[in-house]
């Protein structure tokens, strides 16, 4: 695969006996079942990279089931939990004027949309339940909080310009006095 690649998803478990593998999509919508053939799997912690052809893909509730060429058993599959898939930006759908690739939020800087004052970066995007949420590292601050992503709390975003205008954070952070974080949305 090329150096156009974006992350669609993640594999968060297996689907029964026969190597079926659930995916959690990195957007609200999963626009790209169906459409791709081939996808790299990246396993974070190792590094490892591993391109497999998709067999078959449904939509079972907010997350897809997908099945992998010669990879026809739960014990081939099972090492693979917890791997990104990633797919070549040209074969994807082109998303909506609204929409947006995760890697394409990673990374932006967080701005107050009254202000302009920094606030933090994006540090993830996660989809829960057919909700999308940011995950924000803090300015100066160890601490990283996971809001939703909504045009009530994110008005603005500019690919241009690297930023993503927030509003609203201090009412957020101040509703929770235990903030959300991501491995909070993992369970």
């Amino acid at each position: 695969m090329s150096q156009q690649q974006v992350r669609i998803g993640k594999i968060v478990g297996c689907h029964g006996v026969r190597g079926d593998v659930k995916v959690r999509p990195s957007s609200e919508e999963a626009s790209w079942v169906g459409t791709l053939d081939k996808l790299l799997l990246k396993n974070p912690k190792t590094g490892e990279e591993k391109t497999v052809a998709i067999q078959s893909a449904r939509l079972q509730g907010p997350l897809v089931i997908l099945r992998f060429e010669g990879l026809d058993n739960r014990n081939f599959v099972e090492p693979l939990v917890g791997s990104v898939l990633l797919a070549e930006l040209a074969d994807l759908p082109e998303p909506d004027e609204d929409e947006f690739w995760a890697d394409d939020l990673i990374g932006l800087t967080v701005v107050d949309a009254e202000t302009g004052r920094k606030r933090g970066v994006v540090k993830d995007l996660l989809s829960s339940g057919g909700s999308d949420f940011l995950e924000i590292q803090l300015e100066d601050s160890d601490q990283t909080v996971v809001i939703p992503f909504i045009d009530k709390f994110f008005p603005e975003v500019c690919l241009e310009n690297k930023t993503i205008s927030i509003d609203l954070l201090g009412d957020f952070l101040a509703m929770s006095s235990e903030p959300v974080t991501a491995d909070r949305l993992e369970q």
